[in-house]
């Protein structure tokens, strides 16, 4: 994806937002799409393309580049920084999002 779709992409999530956070929590610039630095993102797919997904706006996903290599091609789960994210299918309405898992409190399990 070029630029300037990439940029439309950005624009639909963060509006005018020179700054946001991917689903992850990693902060991501604006204007540095494809830049592999501390602000870097990219624009990828919650299910892979390879794996069945649809190369539509209900599939695709902005990731700060750390997350898209951390999350390669594994779906439904993933981890990042060992923790758990599930993509879901919202077949209703034919999309997909992700779910962060909730993290276990060691009193809840007593």
């Amino acid at each position: 994806m070029d630029k300037k779709e990439a940029l439309k992409v950005w624009f639909h999530e963060y509006g005018n937002n020179e700054y946001a956070y991917d689903v992850t929590g990693r902060k991501i610039k604006r204007e540095d799409y494809q830049v592999k630095n501390q602000v870097g993102w990219v624009v990828s797919y919650m299910r892979p393309l390879e794996l069945g997904g649809p190369n539509d706006d209900g599939n695709t996903i902005i990731l700060h580049h750390f997350t898209a290599s951390e999350k390669g091609m594994n779906y439904p789960v993933f981890y990042v920084d060992d923790i758990k994210y599930t993509v879901i299918h919202d077949e209703k309405h034919n999309y997909y999002y992700i779910e962060k898992a909730e993290i276990e409190d060691d009193d809840d399990l007593n």
